[in-house]
């Protein structure tokens, strides 16, 4: 009698030991999941205020580029209208002359 009390409690004692023992490791598995799930969208996040500074620098530069381009053009263009009025004033003061 006391030897089937005894397996009797020994018995209960391991069931309740391993459903303590599935629950803290379904209770593990779910911490596990969270912090992955933190980490990734940590990550994530991470990731995506990079590639916006990247895209910032790039729009930045090709902003920068264009007006560089648009500046040297008109720069370019004005010099081409000095030089023509130029030749024109030239050709017109040289008609003028009296032969």
């Amino acid at each position: 009698m006391f030897n089937s009390t005894v397996s009797k409690i020994a018995k209960a004692s391991l069931v309740v030991a391993v459903l303590m023992g599935a629950s803290m490791g379904a209770h593990a598995d779910g911490l596990l999941v969270t912090d992955l799930t933190r980490n990734i969208e940590q990550s994530i996040g991470a990731q995506m205020q990079d590639m916006m500074q990247v895209a910032q620098r790039e729009l930045s530069l090709s902003l920068q580029t264009q007006l560089a381009e648009a500046m040297f053009e008109l720069d370019v263009s004005g010099t081409a209208s000095e030089l023509a009025q130029r030749q024109s004033e030239t050709v017109i003061t040289s008609a003028m002359v009296k032969e």
